[in-house]
């Protein structure tokens, strides 16, 4: 890409960043009284193609940002970092489908770095010579598992590890200090999550250290030791890093906490504003926009749950904007 493209790309970004959502909209969506109207407030900022389903209009906007940039990137590899996450899920859905032998494409992502129907023939198959190396590897892994056993959550394991590692690969190849802090976030955020769900369920070391992946931000290996010992030596190790703030929202609701991870994450790309000769803005409008996309589908199942209003507001995410 020259400098030339570069900059027009920042700039285009720069002009959708104003139709962002903000506090105040997130406020106007959250008094409001039904999904329906929920969706006309959406409607009256652009959202969607005029669908008047919500579901309908969240698969809109999700394809928009990835449209756009098709638009401006030939290579589109330089966002592996944020689409490997959709490649992981489809292929943990077409597994399972091969396993129970059944078809259901509504259950696959779209924009992904590897097309849905690539992801389905590998599984079909059983030839995941065209995935990267290292897809492909735990793809095998997996399928053998699912084939051998039956065991789903043992699937899941080794194709959620495989995400996070392939996750901080592809960081590190891209060179972007802001794919690789995402990447970092997101390796900790899973690893605490997992440490504490083991914790509670009595999962002995051996566990820990089959789906913990290492990372910059913790030691997986004192988070093993302590997890193995109980919920409370967790908080106690946490209070020593710079995760000491997530305790709190961890023992509040596994919800905050989860709200509380994705709000650092936006912390930190909100600064990207502010260096226009990287790629960095743009990694930053796509995360604020899936970031926004997310917090509308919450708020659509606290609606179509009557969840209250002081109940939604501890789920709701900081806006970019």
């Amino acid at each position: 890409m020259s400098n030339n493209e570069h900059i027009y790309a920042v700039a285009r970004i720069r002009a959708k960043e104003v139709n962002l959502l903000d506090s105040s909209v997130i406020e106007q969506l959250i008094s409001s009284n039904s999904v329906e109207s929920m969706n006309r407030i959406l409607v009256d900022k652009g959202w969607g193609d005029g669908s008047e389903k919500l579901d309908n209009i969240l698969s809109v906007e999700s394809d928009k940002i990835w449209s756009l940039m098709r638009e401006m990137f030939e290579d589109m590899s330089i966002f592996d970092t944020l689409r490997i996450e959709k490649d992981f899920h489809n292929l943990k859905a077409a597994i399972k489908s091969e396993y129970a032998k059944v078809n259901d494409n509504s259950i696959y992502l779209k924009n992904g770095s590897i097309s849905v129907d690539e992801v389905v023939d590998a599984v079909k198959n059983k030839n995941f010579s065209n995935l990267p190396d290292k897809m492909a590897d735990y793809a095998l892994e997996a399928y053998e598992i699912m084939f051998k056993t039956g065991d789903g959550q043992l699937c899941d394991m080794v194709l959620d590890k495989g995400c996070l590692e392939c996750m901080i690969e592809l960081s590190k190849k891209s060179g972007n200090q802001l794919l690789i802090e995402y990447a970092q976030m997101k390796v900790v955020i899973a690893d605490i999550k997992i440490a504490i769900r083991g914790a509670k369920t009595g999962k002995d070391r051996k566990f820990f250290d089959m789906a913990l992946v290492p990372c910059d931000k913790i030691d997986i290996n004192v988070l093993a030791d302590m997890a193995v010992q109980g919920v409370e030596n967790i908080y106690s190790y946490l209070e020593t890093t710079d995760f000491k703030e997530a305790v709190d929202a961890i023992k509040t609701d596994f919800a905050v906490f989860e709200c509380w991870c994705d709000n650092q994450i936006i912390n930190a790309i909100r600064k990207e504003k502010y260096t226009p000769m990287t790629i960095s803005p743009i990694i930053a409008y796509i995360l604020a926009r899936e970031n926004e996309i997310k917090t509308v589908r919450i708020l659509t199942v606290a609606k179509r749950n009557d969840l209250k209003p002081e109940e939604v507001k501890k789920r709701m995410r900081d806006m970019y904007v």
